[in-house]
């Protein structure tokens, strides 16, 4: 009896699909539309192919939109556009509880399959509409010589990194410093997820708040992120080579060394002062004596 029920179990289980995790990694992208919008395809078995739209919503298009750095979804249909690209068909019921950060971290009912002809026609696969909203870039800056927080020393280097989780082709990212006497902008090509401005000798022109902004060229159309948070940086001035201490003791030091030679001069002159008296006081002497001896006697 046990045997019968394990074998229907198993039939059952079989027949209507499992509940599995997506393991692994899941490449995500939105087709036929924007950036942003369009048809939900993955990446399975070495080509890309549509999801079908069985099982989809708002929650599960939120977590493409969330993966793709895309915002919030604003919609969840189905159906190709008009002239799209047509493919292969993945047959699976996608389940999301709408927390997931990736769409592999969502259940799926069933296996991945390619669908038969009639089992998913592309008319009824699932599509999203985002807030196209890109990932708000993260900021930090590094300094050549250690400086307090906010700080960088004159005259030496430093460089100020832009980073965003996702990066797609056609990006650039800019940095802008805003300055009291105005606005300065720099934008290269986002060739990584991190970009780095590198500053040779830091002056007082590198003074201000800079921010960071990921900007992405697709159809003719320009998507733009938000701004980072302010980074302040200050210019400090270099450390003097003598602390106030160190140079309290060499001053000291030299006042006593002044002051021993001056001494020492001075024991010099009086002894030579000395020498000089006592020298002309023996001749003088001398003197006398030798007159005294070449008088004449009566």
């Amino acid at each position: 009896m046990l045997t019968d029920v394990l074998i229907l179990t198993l039939g059952i289980t079989l027949a209507f699909g499992n509940t599995v995790n997506m393991s692994g990694s899941l490449p995500v992208r939105l087709v036929d539309g924007g950036m942003c919008s369009g048809r939900v395809e993955v990446y399975r078995d070495h080509q890309w192919g549509a999801v079908c739209w069985h099982g989809w919503g708002l929650r599960e298009a939120g977590v493409v939109c969330r993966e793709l750095g895309c915002g919030s979804a604003t919609g969840a249909s189905h159906g190709a556009a008009p002239g799209g690209r047509r493919g292969v068909v993945w047959h699976a019921d996608v389940q999301c509880s709408g927390q997931e950060e990736e769409l592999a971290q969502c259940r799926v009912l069933g296996v991945w399959r390619a669908a038969e002809d009639g089992g998913c026609a592309y008319r009824h696969t699932a599509a999203a509409r985002c807030s196209e909203e890109l990932h708000t870039p993260e900021i930090w800056y590094n300094v050549s010589v250690a400086a307090p927080p906010s700080r960088v020393v004159r005259g030496h280097g430093f460089n100020v990194t832009c980073s965003v989780p996702h990066r797609y082709a056609g990006s650039s990212v800019q940095l802008r410093l805003v300055r009291s006497n105005g606005t300065v902008r720099q934008e290269v090509p986002a060739r990584g997820p991190s970009v780095t401005f590198a500053f040779a000798s830091a002056q007082a022109s590198h003074e201000g708040y800079y921010y960071c902004l990921y900007r992405v060229r697709l159809g003719g159309q320009v998507f733009a992120s938000r701004e980072s948070q302010p980074l302040p940086l200050i210019l400090a001035e270099p450390e003097p080579l003598l602390s106030a201490m160190e140079l309290s003791w060499l001053v000291s030091a030299v006042i006593f060394v002044v002051a021993v030679l001056a001494i020492v001069a001075v024991a010099c002159s009086l002894r030579k002062r000395r020498r000089h008296r006592s020298e002309l006081e023996r001749r003088s002497r001398t003197c006398v004596e030798n007159t005294y001896t070449a008088l004449p006697v009566k």
